[in-house]
């Protein structure tokens, strides 16, 4: 990819601090939102994600973006692969990749010195990782599913009825947990 699109992905996001060509985004994210209703980014996030059929973390990334009021149109795309574990491999959860992602926007719209906001968002994705391996055990998508998606029989399983049992309930604790950190974070910077 050439430097010139990685700039314009960049300005897209509002990442890069200046006014944005695009018309669907905010220059730079809003400050974290001091009254994110945790029920509410949860039935957000399980409606992308059963309905919706999306991603676990696709469907995170887009409940902490409507919370943060932020419209992209390389949503969800940009968290497709986070899907299975990043890339159906089974390793992280979706939920966890996507909120840290929804944790850096949301600490680089309200701390602009880089080591500070390095370190912010590092003490805010650990401890939203660190509440769901409490309330689950671990992080690892195949131990959370009990699926390996990398076969068609796993994604099968996956589609058939652990979406809707098991991870279902995943992405309402996260998003839940996420608009707790999301109101932390605001909290700090208030």
């Amino acid at each position: 990819m050439k430097r010139r699109e990685l700039v314009k992905i960049g300005v897209g996001l509002g990442l890069a601090g200046a006014v944005s060509s695009t018309p669907d985004i905010a220059a730079a994210a809003p400050a974290p939102c001091v009254t994110c209703d945790p029920d509410a980014m949860a039935k957000s996030a399980v409606k992308h994600f059963i309905p919706g059929k999306l991603t676990c973390g696709e469907s995170i990334l887009l409940a902490g973006l409507e919370s943060l009021g932020l419209k992209t149109k390389l949503a969800p795309d940009i968290a497709l692969g986070l899907g299975g574990g990043v890339g159906l491999q089974g390793k992280t959860c979706g939920v966890v990749t996507g909120a840290a992602m929804i944790l850096g926007l949301a600490v680089g719209a309200v701390e602009k010195d880089y080591k500070k906001k390095k370190m912010a968002t590092f003490k805010a994705v650990g401890k939203f990782s660190k509440a769901f391996e409490k309330e689950y055990g671990c992080t690892v998508c195949r131990k959370l599913s009990g699926l390996d998606l990398t076969t068609v029989e796993g994604r099968k399983k996956l589609m058939a009825s652990v979406k809707a049992d098991r991870c279902c309930k995943l992405v309402a604790f996260g998003a839940k947990t996420l608009a707790k950190s999301l109101q932390e974070i605001a909290k700090n910077y208030s």
